[in-house]
């Protein structure tokens, strides 16, 4: 059973246009997200998937000269760039990280990876209860070939998962409880949605050790950060 990590990115956000080569610690968003994933004891593989058109090119450029594995496929339609990017490098097994959460708990993707090795049957697991940016969510690579064609919707294809968690009684799915949302914590998000997105990140970052940190670290630095 061959586990990766795909990770989607581009450089065409509306809300914050080229936010993959904002810096984080001196390092490239993208950079830090790709580094921290490969803390995964149980991935074979770490791949950045971005788009086949010229607004990515930069993105691919930077992947490549940093070593990066990656992968170009379609723009709009990333769930067949997810389909695409794991037949290539022959996946069973894919969890999925947006470019946007450089503290995605890794721990929680492992545990959804063992969970898989353990029931070849399971279909599809994703976290839950904790802040946004700690979330993933893992499938196997015959799920998406069985539920895609030509009849999705855009925002099916899109979203990658939506269908999948629309219909979710019609699959073998788990969910794994993080416990990871305090209350006094909502108002923080961890992903990189906006501007002012990545100056919690890099507050966050400096804070922490190289990119083996845990997400009960990230919660006591939020902690910290709330009470100054």
């Amino acid at each position: 059973m061959k586990k990766a990590i795909l990770i989607q990115a581009r450089l065409s956000s509306s809300r914050f246009p080229k936010k993959m080569l904002k810096k984080i610690n001196n390092i490239t968003l993208i950079e830090y997200v790709y580094n921290r994933c490969n803390e995964s004891k149980k991935a074979d593989r770490v791949v950045v998937i971005t788009s086949n058109e010229e607004s990515d090119d930069e993105l691919y450029r930077l992947c490549v000269d940093k070593n990066i594995a990656v992968y170009r496929g379609e723009l709009g339609n990333v769930l067949k760039r997810y389909i695409d990017a794991s037949n290539h490098f022959d996946v069973d097994v894919i969890c999925r990280v947006c470019g946007d959460s450089p503290f995605v708990d890794i721990k929680a993707i492992d545990k959804m990876f063992y969970n898989f090795e353990c029931n070849p049957d399971l279909d599809y697991m994703s976290t839950t209860n904790s802040l946004n940016g700690f979330i993933s969510e893992v499938f196997s690579s015959n799920l998406l070939n069985t539920v895609y064609n030509d009849d999705l919707s855009t925002e099916d294809k899109e979203h990658v998962t939506k269908y999948i968690r629309d219909n979710i009684l019609e699959f073998n799915s788990e969910e794994l409880d993080l416990d990871l949302k305090p209350k006094e914590l909502e108002k923080f998000t961890l992903t990189v949605d906006y501007p002012n997105d990545i100056l919690i990140a890099q507050k966050v970052a400096k804070n922490l050790k190289k990119f083996d940190f845990t997400s009960n670290d990230i919660i006591n630095i939020l902690k910290q950060m709330k009470d100054n």
